[in-house]
């Protein structure tokens, strides 16, 4: 086989599985991820659905595929936001960003973050994808606590709130995943996401809507509040 046959056949399996994880998206919107049905998508993608099993041998291998390109491409929006030569500054678009992707993205976010789909577990190969936004928050606010730039007052105040449990346990997972900050760095880290994801989730999912019928406002004014209050002010 030719390079030319090779690269065209490459082209076409691309453009095909990007037509089925459209299909297989606009799906979700309209009856959830425990209703996706493989039948269903291969008729809207006008393949018959004996071929989209070559490709996705069952509906949890497409959910795999599915929340995979959920995690990276928030991923990606999240790290773009991060690129800034301030610290501050990165934390703040990361976190901005994160917010954007989701309130633009509910039926994906949900998939990725909301209840668990009946029936599906997640594999191994979703963890790296799923961790992305993490780790990369956390490389900037390793460089802060290297540039001097987390306030003093707020590293003591979060180290003596730490329990011996919750102590042990970052110290653990830090050991593990090779991080060189100190436990009380990495609690600010899991409280910044615990605190933000919490209200985007809210909001996506329309919890806000009982008390904030037009929920936007409300979430961009308590978003920004929880931001200013980050330990990385900007710099004078």
């Amino acid at each position: 086989m030719t390079t030319a046959s090779t690269g065209l056949r490459d082209r076409r399996r691309r453009q095909l599985l990007a037509a089925v994880r459209a299909a297989a998206f606009e799906e979700l919107r309209r009856s959830g991820a425990a209703g996706l049905s493989m039948r269903a998508v291969a008729r809207s993608v006008g393949i018959a659905v004996s071929a989209l099993y070559r490709y996705f041998p069952s509906r949890d291998d497409l959910l795999t595929d599915l929340i995979v390109a959920v995690f990276n491409e928030h991923a990606d929006a999240a790290e773009a936001g991060g690129r800034h030569d301030d610290v501050g500054d990165a934390l703040r678009g990361i976190m901005r960003a994160y917010r954007d992707w989701a309130v633009a993205h509910p039926a994906e976010f949900g998939l990725a973050y909301g209840a668990p789909v009946p029936g599906y577990a997640a594999p191994p190969e979703t963890v790296g994808p799923g961790t992305r936004i993490g780790r990369f928050a956390l490389g900037v606010l390793a460089r802060a606590y290297a540039e001097d730039r987390l306030n003093p007052d707020t590293l003591h105040r979060r180290a003596t709130q730490l329990s011996r449990g919750t102590a042990e346990q970052l110290q653990s997972w830090s050991k593990q995943h090779r991080q060189s900050v100190p436990t009380e760095v990495i609690a600010i880290w899991l409280d910044l996401f615990v605190r933000l994801h919490g209200l985007v989730s809210m909001e996506v999912f329309g919890l806000l809507r009982p008390i904030t019928p037009d929920a936007t406002p409300y979430a961009v004014e308590v978003f920004e509040a929880e931001l200013a209050a980050l330990v990385l002010p900007r710099r004078s």
